[in-house]
């Protein structure tokens, strides 16, 4: 269980260096641990959740309100026992054809989007159970918050996370560069090239701790972020870039 805090200090301290907060807002570098912690979570899944949903004699379950973990955006559901096997019986587990279910059911509920699981072929009576497996991410929970991933690969989200920051500097200070002129602008064009250097690295450091990328049809995807259209006073112009 790491906090955000740590992974905030993390990256500014052992990674950005100087860059700090100078040039990235706190709230910045927050949403890029978490986006890491997000990609993580696609490149090293977490053990499957399983739940445990009664049925109610329809073929529409809401997937929110059913499943426990569920994360919108995230999860998907792999596979689902019906009925579920009674474990002390030493029952053998059924499961559903992939064609038997659907979780990607989208109506408007009272106002409200809202997915659902469509059983097409079955409708579980109120004595029945099915047995859900499905994906889930590594969840920020508490105050402050944290999230419960692995301690051995602390580092290598760190890297990650700084990734995503270098390539967020880089596009802001390549897009001042091409707004300005003479030095100043052969400055931002030099810091630019800089932190899409160090994107690359930090980047291939995660990689390489999973293993990712050892030949050219094995690449982990990249991302170019830039997470804050709308900044401070004096965030992208005035002092803070001109050093």
């Amino acid at each position: 269980m790491a906090s955000i805090a740590v992974y905030r200090a993390a990256v500014q301290t052992d990674r950005l260096g100087d860059v700090g907060t100078d040039y990235l807002a706190i709230d910045t570098i927050d949403q890029m641990v978490k986006a890491a912690v997000m990609r993580y979570s696609k490149d090293v899944p977490r053990p499957a959740q399983v739940d445990d949903v009664s049925g109610d004699g329809g073929n529409y379950y809401g997937v929110e309100a059913s499943l426990s973990s569920w994360v919108e955006g995230f999860s998907r559901i792999s596979k689902i026992e019906y009925p579920a096997a009674t474990i002390a019986s030493d029952e053998f587990p059924i499961y559903l054809e992939d064609e038997d279910f659907q979780d990607d059911y989208w109506a408007d509920a009272s106002g409200t989007q809202t997915r659902y699981l469509f059983l097409p072929n079955h409708a579980p009576a109120s004595t029945e159970t099915m047995r859900v497996t499905y994906s889930v991410s590594y969840a920020w929970t508490g105050s402050p918050e944290a999230a419960a991933t692995p301690a051995q690969d602390f580092w290598a989200i760190v890297d990650l996370a700084a990734g995503l920051c270098c390539q967020t500097l880089a596009a802001r200070f390549s897009r001042i560069g091409d707004t300005t002129i003479g030095a100043d602008s052969a400055n931002h064009a030099s810091k630019a090239q800089e932190y899409a250097s160090r994107a690359t690295m930090f980047m291939k450091s995660y990689e390489e701790h999973f293993g990712f990328g050892d030949d050219d049809t094995d690449q982990a995807a990249g991302y170019f972020a830039e997470l804050d259209p709308n900044p401070r006073a004096g965030y992208l112009f005035g002092n803070r870039f001109d050093r």
